[in-house]
């Protein structure tokens, strides 16, 4: 199928410098797609012919007659060289920096880029941390193959296996493997966006088969962390929000901005928390477990506020005010579950999956916990039913198994050893017997 290709001359009369004079610029459309450019020429708005794209001047026509067969020379090597081009790749080469593009490395800091300007718009800090690790391992793997970087258009799927078998010697989790191998596969889907290449070889490539597990504590191993008894501020309070987290089910970025301001009273005076979550921007509403209102008023009287009448300075608080950052907390939390002789390693998730897995196991309605949990789509509560019922499997296989070892153990003692005693008496009559008959 053959390229659409485009070129256009056009001013931006509202657009008119101190001196009367505007802009021509140049718009390349390819398949639909646009891209501009300055031809670095200027003319008067009253002097220029939108129909034929032209001025008055005939010297500056002369240039733009001279750009336009340069835009078009520069398409059909681009085709020629690499059978596709986009009008943002024609656009780069015409500017020298098409290079940065062309390459795995290149195009994975102008990703990281674009990620970095979305941040607080439709991107969290989070996420721009996160593929700033995926694309660090990426030119650890391009630097462990003795290149400094991989031309796109060279790379076929062998690439992926090499990269799984790279992280795999790394000894990291498959999710986490899986994590890298999608920032891979996302370069690769944008190479094909600028049309650098025709398809991602990737594709359909084969991810790393990994059973998700839920994890969560039971009531007795929350007794365990409330019971407790912690000196130091900073393990006291990692010990306290995930407290609070088992009993409201907020995840660790809401705990973060929750305010005194998102705690409400309803009419028959049960206090509750409702708030928009960070990740999804769903409404959740929480009604106040007594322990977690507990904890609250406590962070209400260690806070000292300066004006104790001002009821609004005080909604705009936040209720935890950690002196350390996140990774320091969830540090001191794990020294807490091993201070408590906890098997497993705590996490502020698990205390958000401890929360769901209680509600649902106390006969609360899956719909209710979706609200409660700020869930987007139902499908992602529905995880703890199943969690639910394999708990429940497994309980009653360890009764039955429980139940048949104690019934057996009956068997031996009642039922085999008399039958053998009678068996060796009756033995003993015959063997008797046939010596009288002799």
């Amino acid at each position: 199928m053959r390229s659409t290709f485009k070129i256009l001359f056009y001013i931006n009369r509202q657009k008119t410098k101190a001196d009367g004079m505007t802009a021509i610029l140049c718009r390349i459309t390819i398949d639909g797609k646009q891209s501009v450019i300055t031809t670095n020429e200027e003319c008067k708005p009253t002097e220029w012919n939108s129909k034929q794209g032209t001025t008055m001047d005939k010297k500056t026509n002369l240039r733009l007659q001279s750009f336009r067969e340069l835009v078009e020379k520069t398409y059909q090597e681009l085709l020629l060289k690499d059978e596709v081009v986009s009008a943002e790749l024609l656009k780069n080469s015409l500017q020298g920096i098409a290079t940065s593009f062309s390459t795995l490395l290149g195009l994975g800091r102008a990703e990281l880029q674009t990620v970095k300007e979305g941040v607080g718009k439709s991107k969290t800090e989070g996420t721009y941390t996160n593929l700033c690790y995926a694309n660090r391992r990426l030119c650890e793997f391009v630097k462990d193959k003795g290149n400094e970087d991989i031309d796109i258009r060279t790379i076929t799927e062998e690439l992926f296996e090499e990269y799984r078998f790279f992280l795999r010697k790394k000894g990291l989790k498959g999710s986490t493997i899986n994590n890298y191998l999608c920032w891979l596969s996302r370069l690769m889907f944008r190479a094909v966006s600028l049309r650098i290449i025709r398809y991602n070889p990737f594709e359909h490539a084969e991810y790393e088969k990994e059973e998700k597990t839920i994890r969560f504590l039971s009531k007795s191993d929350v007794a365990k962390l409330m019971a407790i008894k912690i000196c130091d501020s900073d393990a006291e309070l990692a010990r306290e929000m995930f407290i609070f987290s088992c009993f409201t089910g907020l995840a660790i970025t809401d705990m973060e901005r929750l305010k005194f301001g998102h705690i409400k009273g309803a009419a028959d005076g049960q206090m509750y928390i409702r708030k928009e979550r960070q990740k999804t921007k769903v409404e959740f509403i929480v009604p106040l477990h007594p322990i977690a209102k507990a904890i609250i008023e406590q962070q209400r009287k260690i806070q000292t506020m300066k004006e104790e009448d001002n009821n609004t300075v005080m909604d705009n608080r936040l209720i935890f005010q950690p002196c350390c950052s996140r990774s320091v907390l969830a540090k001191q939390l794990s020294i807490v579950g091993k201070a408590c002789g906890l098997k497993q390693r705590l996490s502020y998730h698990m205390g958000r999956h401890t929360f769901g897995t209680m509600n649902l196991s106390a006969g609360i309605p899956i719909e209710s916990i979706a609200k409660m949990m700020g869930h987007a789509s139902i499908a992602s509560t529905q995880i703890y039913a199943q969690v639910t019922d394999c708990k429940i499997s497994e309980d009653m296989d360890r009764l039955i198994e429980k139940l048949s070892s104690k019934e057996k153990e009956n068997k031996e003692l009642v039922g085999k050893e008399p039958l053998n005693v009678l068996t060796y008496k009756m033995e003993e009559t015959g063997k008797s017997a046939r010596e009288t008959e002799k």
